[in-house]
């Protein structure tokens, strides 16, 4: 019994020296490496000099909660200030990636030997950001993200992987006599799949990656190893694409799906197409079409998905805007192509369109990964 009031009145007197503590709140984000300096450099001398006198809490930005909390801090302060808040004290006191020290423990040392009655009155409340107008969040999302995701798309939809795989399914259709409504309800519903599939692949990659982004080294290891890959990615697209503008074969293509996994890809169009019922069959075309055919689209989402990651304002809703984006300019040349093809676009100028525009397309891949290998390593 004794024992147990003795735990008891430890637990009391440590709630009373908390409860006068300087509230010290601290903004992070997985893989940010200016977080990481704050919190091996910075709040390790904090706790030297000050000792019990601050409380820190840390907030991941990556939920969104957290970072409605640290954008209703801002607001509510008047907080102006061109820099990112890390460390905001007593609510009041904002600092940036590189605060200044001593200003930093002037304003620490202030506040602690000033008597307060409730330094962490509604922390939660605040925290759950309720009542906060989500359009001050919406001006912070300008970066440079955006046009890197959009141009991804763009360039993921005309990959001349998915491109060749289009066209034969055209040409499939023209041999099966598709057409009118039927091609409609099957493009709708091929489109549809083939959207929602690359959708939750994206998501899918988006969670494991975030997981990982917590790990330094494990976080480093990703980003260099994408930036390899997008560079050699790089050197190839460019030799394909002088390759194949001097002798228009197919063979000499690297950057392009296996032959099995061509032939693969092609049985799983006819199988569709067999099943009666083409709003099904479409279906099951676009999803293991997608599917199979993302070993080598994935050239473009993998790195574009790392870069997103990076992006200083992530949050949930904000990596779900992106991913929508991203997947809606990917299926815009399947949508474009099926209604070319219902209004009279015949396969075979479909097949020499794609093919006068291989080289064009591999160059245009190729400064993709150089620009995305940049933007990795800067940001």
């Amino acid at each position: 019994m004794n024992g147990f009031f003795r735990q008891f009145w430890f637990v009391l007197c440590l709630c009373g020296l908390t409860q006068g503590a300087v509230q010290i709140d601290f903004f992070y984000e997985p893989g940010c490496r200016d977080c990481e300096r704050i919190e091996q450099e910075i709040l390790p001398r904090i706790e030297e000099r000050f000792g019990g006198s601050c409380a820190v809490e840390s907030y991941d930005i990556g939920l969104e909660t957290n970072f409605m909390y640290l954008l209703q801090l801002e607001d509510a302060a008047g907080y102006t200030g061109a820099d990112r808040s890390y460390l905001v004290i007593e609510k009041q006191h904002f600092f940036g990636a590189s605060p200044d020290v001593e200003k930093l423990f002037a304003v620490i040392s202030e506040l602690a030997g000033q008597t307060r009655e409730d330094s962490q009155k509604d922390a939660m409340t605040n925290r759950s950001g309720h009542g906060f107008d989500s359009s001050i969040a919406e001006e912070r999302f300008r970066d440079f993200t955006w046009p890197a995701v959009i141009a991804a798309g763009f360039l993921d939809g005309i990959n001349p992987c998915a491109i060749s795989t289009l066209v034969f399914f055209m040409s499939l259709l023209a041999v099966s006599k598709v057409r009118n409504r039927q091609l409609i309800l099957l493009g709708v519903s091929f489109c549809t799949a083939s959207f929602v599939t690359y959708l939750a692949l994206g998501f899918g990659l988006v969670r494991v990656l975030h997981l990982f982004a917590g790990y330094k080294m494990i976080r480093s290891a990703i980003e260099w190893g994408t930036i390899a890959i997008l560079l050699v990615l790089s050197v190839l697209s460019f030799r394909d694409a002088f390759r194949f503008r001097k002798s228009h074969d197919g063979h000499d293509v690297t950057l392009q799906l296996s032959t099995g996994m061509k032939k693969r890809i092609h049985t799983v169009m006819r199988r569709g197409l067999k099943t009666g019922h083409l709003v099904l069959g479409g279906l099951f075309i676009g999803m293991l079409v997608t599917a199979l055919e993302s070993v080598c689209t994935g050239q473009v989402y993998v790195p574009t998905l790392v870069l997103i990651l990076k992006d200083k304002a992530l949050t949930d809703s904000r990596a779900w805007l992106f991913l929508i984006v991203y997947n809606l300019l990917f299926v815009l040349p399947l949508v474009l192509i099926f209604t070319a093809v219902y209004f009279g676009l015949r396969a075979q100028t479909l097949i020499l369109w794609s093919r006068r525009n291989v080289a064009v397309s591999k160059i245009l891949l190729g400064f993709f990964f150089v620009l995305m290998a940049l933007l990795i390593l800067r940001f």
